[in-house]
């Protein structure tokens, strides 16, 4: 078995089929120099010659975060991957194969069920969701597992499995057990962005370093908590012949962005979290090999153990890690502008009513079930009355209008504007989400104009709930990227303060 890093999420995975002819899958290629999303930029940024790789055989999207699936990646390797590789989905991108199918034509799609494994000429495919019970942004994401019968690769992507359990360590450990008898690899992807965040939301170098302290206590514990032994019977840790990779922390600024900004990204490294897990699995005698990758890094594994990790052919990287080096004492902290992400002037009339009824038909619902405060607390805190003010116009001139629920109408509806809202956007920045020009990461370089939380914001980001506007986001990217336009476009105009 074979994993070559390409940096972030996306990796090669190469199998042994029982004839001894490879099957390879390509997982989750952004490959751009942008993200869309997150309106950032690729670290580091990569070039790849196809013709020195062996073909792909399928390409697997795990969820529908644009550092996953990326439109203008997948229409390049559209036009350079020959064969046409078979395109995998999770089932819960269903929605999305009709836009697929317009703009990647001859790449044939196969939907993975959960608990209905796929045939790939002797290689089982199967993928399942996560566990977890609580409410993310990344419930659409499956984990994919791939295996030949003697030998399996497990990919969890962004869902993390909560290994601290110690039902779900167990199940983990027999599904690998059953599909890699022989060997086995758990490749999982760590971004550390409460990490990054911290760093980055930090008023002073002194705030800065209690927040990352307190990081990396907090990153240390969970380490313990996934690997140390915690009563699950048949745990993949304490099986000879498992291999841990791990793989991320691929998103920055764009490159173009002037300043030290990426010495404050990703104070907690790959390494870091390879070391604190190394640390456990050492102190209780683990056999589990444990590492990291980083993008044109390939490492085999044979007899159960990792062989020395080489470079790629044909991958070429354009920036070093020293260019990112952590550094505490950096000057940069965020002042990014109180301003929507485009300021030019639109109809606040047209704008109203649509976002009065995402207010009503997505955010409500999302309150009332999510309990994470239960609405009834969130109102009460409100002092009877929660609050939603929605800034109409640009940085310069803006006229502000407030949405309420209450006890005596839990239903959102427009009042005078009064005192401080609990959240508080810029209108603009909402018609761009519900056109699919924004998702819930594009603030990121924009500070909010007011509010104590931006929940309306995430409960746009929800999948499931909001399928439609990702499938926009989607369509709009791929029409884009077919009329020669480039992530990059997308993302420098939002930073312009900053070029």
């Amino acid at each position: 078995m074979k994993i070559e890093a390409l940096g972030h999420s996306a990796f090669i995975a190469t199998i042994s089929r029982q004839d001894g002819s490879h099957f390879r899958l390509l997982a989750d290629p952004w490959l751009d120099d942008h993200v869309i999303g997150d309106v950032g930029g690729r670290f580091p940024r990569i070039r790849t010659d196809w013709a020195q790789q062996e073909p792909i055989d399928a390409v697997w999207i795990s969820h529908a975060h644009t550092d996953h699936l990326c439109p203008y990646s997948l229409l390049d390797l559209h036009q350079k991957l020959d064969p046409p590789p078979r395109l995998l989905l999770p089932t819960s991108l269903s929605y999305l194969v009709q836009t697929f199918d317009e703009f990647l034509p001859n790449w044939p799609i196969t939907l993975i069920e959960q608990e209905n494994p796929v045939d790939a000429g002797g290689i089982r495919l199967r993928a399942f969701f996560n566990v977890r019970d609580s409410a993310t942004n990344e419930d659409d994401c499956m984990i994919l597992l791939i295996d030949n019968g003697r030998e399996a690769i497990l990919s969890e992507a962004d869902a993390v499995l909560p290994m601290e359990d110690p039902s779900v360590r167990e199940m983990v450990g027999e599904i690998l057990q059953d599909a890699g008898p022989e060997q086995r690899i758990f490749l999982t992807t760590r971004n550390e962005l409460e990490a990054t965040m911290a760093s980055v939301d930090a008023p002073d170098r002194e705030a800065r370093k209690q927040a990352i302290a307190q990081q990396l206590e907090e990153t240390t514990l969970l380490a313990e908590a996934e690997i140390s032994p915690n009563g699950a019977e048949v745990c993949p840790w304490q099986m000879e012949s498992t291999v841990r990779i791990i793989i991320g922390q691929g998103i920055s600024l764009p490159h173009e962005v002037v300043g030290d900004w990426n010495h404050t990204l990703f104070p907690i490294r790959l390494e870091d979290r390879v070391r604190f897990e190394q640390e456990v699995a050492l102190r209780e005698k683990l056999p589990v090999h444990i590492l990291s990758l980083q993008a044109g890094e390939v490492v085999s594994v044979e007899g159960g153990s990792p062989q020395p990790i080489t470079t790629i052919a044909g991958v070429e990287i354009l920036d070093g890690e020293e260019e990112r080096n952590y550094q505490e004492d950096a000057e940069n902290f965020a002042e990014f502008p109180v301003a929507p992400l485009r300021e030019e002037l639109r109809d606040p009339q047209s704008q109203h009513p649509v976002i009065l009824r995402y207010l009503q038909d997505r955010y409500l619902p999302y309150l009332i079930g999510q309990r994470f405060p239960a609405v009834e607390h969130r109102i009460s805190a409100a002092e009877g009355q929660y609050r939603v003010r929605v800034r109409y116009g640009n940085s310069e001139k803006w006229i502000p209008r407030d949405y309420i629920i209450h006890f005596e109408s839990l239903r959102f509806e427009e009042q005078p504007v009064a005192g401080d809202a609990q959240e508080e956007y810029w209108a603009n920045d909402l018609d761009d989400y519900f056109q699919g020009h924004a998702d819930d990461f594009s603030t990121f370089c924009r500070t909010f104009p007011g509010g104590s939380n931006h929940q309306y914001w995430d409960c746009l980001g929800m999948p499931f709930l909001n399928n439609d506007l990702v499938q926009r986001k989607i369509r709009h990217h791929f029409e884009q990227a077919k009329a020669g336009k480039s992530a990059a476009d997308h993302v420098l105009p939002l930073w312009s303060f900053m070029l």
